[in-house]
């Protein structure tokens, strides 16, 4: 290690810090607790160092440390793998090295090592509002990397390290961020873009996500009501389909287990009539927020499927791959569309099928109302009215079930969610013999006149049912109509009437709302940029052949003059800007010009002036001492008061014009 090296001052190491701690920000608020404190600590640790003097610690105390670390991300964690786990492993090896960061290469490794971590946070979240982080991110790690070369200037040429001035660091560094976009932009628009992802996420390393599962039972769609994040949005061709029509199926689920339902195997299947536009078919696209599971959701019934899925036996949409990004697709959908008009046998066995030895009185009240209306139609509109006209409740604050769930719901608690009710009628009508299943997906949704759109939130989570009717095949019936209309035509904010949490205010869902048309904007033309968009766009530019090759070839030379531009533009403005003796020069000469003397090619400063002299004879002992001051100033030690002195002399001459002709202007 240098000597020079040995004290780096606080406020470089404070800069780098700064970057590394800026960088893992959003990773500390998802990390524990316990690793999120060591991160801080260790950068608190190199801090208080710069600051008293203290040396590194010991080689074999650091590899404690390190090891240590580690074992504590598995131990916290629970693997090594998954990239939650690798980017808290990356925050806390850059913690790790702040115990050896008192060299200036380990300051500057850890400066550019920040860019990646915070490229990495955009592997769980793209929302616009981290565009700030990112710009803020890069601009403190430009700025740590600018005070660490200032710094190495200093120590090299000997000269007194002075305490920089933060502001001008700080708008040098958002310069060079702003001076990059150009380039940024050029690769965005014209950078190949292949029709799949580069690489693949297995299931096993994703994140848990808050949203809809393949199953369900008591409470796991209350849960998600106080999640008021958006799910999907959706634009329509025309108008939006009223509220009471606004289903959007996801897992449907045929298993019950006497407490949970869960899809049945045959949902993978093909199904056997397959769904045709007609004139009352709603066209619409989708913007999917990433979920983590395969499903995609749609209103009924799906005409098509998008790339990479297909529609199952129970017209659910089946993605190929886990949606871990955003994805949007366009649908039509053919909402009077006759759904398995013939029920085959295996099917009909599995939308009958019930636990044995569970819910007695359901059962028993099953076998009386199957007495009184022997008509499936009648049988679902007598327990439509059960519903509404008893004492029934739809609110957030239920009760555990025990063995006998939809005993004591219907006949003790009587209040629950939309699960409660989907999951109780479901089981009553298998019980009289109505093939029935439960539906997830989501319910209505927020109409955004401004952006057009359709916001459903996870809020919007709802479950229902559908029973098999002789010539109707599969019917939608949803009891919560029965007990909360409200819930349907009003959502389910307006039908519980209660806030989800204290920020749950009227002007603050407004303010989400507007935030949430920028977002829209911003997954529709930046994340939503893909290959398709990608071709389109370079078409209507007028480049026909957009084939991979064609648009590399058509990216390099548009780089090459973008980089040649902002060079030109930043090495203008910073000669004029950092060499107080250039501008002067420079005025100088423009001055020259003015009277008819133009520099010409390959001359020389002082071979200039020196013609000058002879070209203006009542400025020539001026003249000739601007020449032996620009000489002393330009070519000698360059004291300040040479400078100065060339500056307010070249300041004061004022020639008249010469009638000289011009001359060629050289470089």
């Amino acid at each position: 290690m240098k000597q020079s090296e040995q004290d780096i001052p606080l406020h470089t190491v404070g800069w780098t810090v700064a970057a590394m701690l800026v960088a893992a920000l959003p990773h500390l608020a998802e990390m524990p607790l316990g690793l999120a404190g060591l991160v801080v600590a260790a950068a608190a640790w190199r801090l208080a160092a710069a600051h008293s003097g203290w040396q590194p610690p010991p080689r074999w105390l650091r590899l404690m440390l390190t090891v240590g670390a580690v074992a504590l991300v598995v131990f916290t964690l629970g693997a090594l793998w998954g990239r939650r786990t690798a980017a808290t492993l990356l925050c806390v090896m850059l913690a790790a090295k702040m115990f050896e960061m008192f060299r200036l290469r380990d300051l500057r490794m850890v400066a550019s090592v920040c860019f990646f971590l915070i490229a990495t946070h955009f592997l769980f979240n793209e929302r616009l509002f981290y565009l700030v982080y990112l710009a803020a991110g890069a601009m403190v790690a430009v700025t740590a990397l600018i005070q660490i070369q200032r710094y190495e200037d200093s120590v090299l040429s000997g000269t007194t390290v002075r305490v920089p001035d933060h502001r001008r660091l700080i708008r040098q560094g958002a310069l060079m961020v702003a001076a990059a976009l150009p380039v940024a932009l050029t690769l965005f628009v014209l950078f190949p873009r292949l029709a799949q992802p580069l690489w693949g996420l297995p299931e096993q390393v994703m994140d848990g996500r808050t949203g809809l599962s393949d199953s369900m039972s008591p409470g796991s769609i209350a849960n998600l009501f106080l999640d008021d994040s958006p799910a999907f949005r959706a634009e329509f061709e025309d108008q939006p389909p009223p509220p009471q029509e606004r289903y959007w199926r996801g897992p449907v689920l045929w298993h019950f287990d006497g407490s949970t339902w869960r899809q049945s195997q045959f949902a993978s299947r093909q199904p056997a009539i397959p769904v045709e536009a007609a004139s009352d078919s709603i066209r619409y696209s989708i913007q999917l927020e990433p979920h983590e599971q395969r499903w995609l959701f749609v209103l009924d019934y799906p005409v098509n499927a998008p790339p990479e899925s297909h529609i199952s036996l129970d017209y659910q949409l089946i993605n190929r791959r886990p949606v871990t990004s955003l994805t949007q697709y366009e649908m039509v959908s053919t909402p009077d569309f006759l759904d398995m008009p013939g029920l085959h046998e295996n099917l009909r066995r599995q939308a009958l099928a019930l636990p044995s030895e569970r819910n007695p009185r359901t059962l028993e009240r099953a076998r009386e109302l199957r007495e009184r209306y022997p008509d499936d139609r009648d049988l679902v509109g007598a327990v439509l009215r059960w519903f509404n006209e008893e004492e029934f409740f739809y609110s957030l604050e239920t009760t555990p079930t025990g063995r006998h769930g939809a005993d004591e719901f219907l006949f003790d608690l009587r209040v629950g969610y939309c699960e409660h009710y989907a999951s109780a009628f479901a089981i009553l009508m298998r019980a009289a013999g109505v093939p029935t299943r439960v539906v997830t997906g989501y319910q209505g949704g927020d109409w955004q006149p401004n952006g057009r759109y359709l916001l459903i939130r996870q809020s919007d989570a709802h479950a229902w049912t559908e029973v098999w009717l002789e010539e109707s095949g599969w019917t939608r019936v949803d009891p919560t109509s029965a007990v909360a209309p409200d819930r349907i035509d009003q959502g389910s904010r307006g039908a519980i009437g209660q806030s989800r949490h204290l920020l749950d205010t009227d002007w603050l869902r407004n303010l989400r709302n507007r935030y949430d048309r920028f977002q829209h904007l911003w997954n529709r033309w930046i994340l939503g940029f893909d290959a398709e968009r990608q071709r389109r766009l370079l078409e209507r530019l007028g480049m026909p052949d957009t084939r991979p090759g064609a648009i590399a070839a058509v990216m390099v030379v548009a780089l090459a003059g973008v980089i040649a531009t902002v060079m030109l533009v930043l090495l203008g403005r910073s000669w004029r800007q950092t060499d107080p003796l250039l501008r002067a020069w420079l005025r100088l000469q423009r001055r020259l010009q003015k009277a008819g003397i133009r520099r010409a090619s390959g001359e020389t400063p002082l071979e200039l002036l020196e013609r000058a002299a002879d070209a203006l004879p009542d400025h020539t002992v001026e003249l000739q001492e601007l020449a032996e001051l620009y000489g002393h100033a330009r070519y000698g030690p360059q004291p300040a008061s040479q400078v100065q002195r060339f500056i307010e002399r070249s300041k004061a001459f004022k020639p008249g014009h010469t009638g000289e002709p011009a001359r060629l202007t050289g470089v």
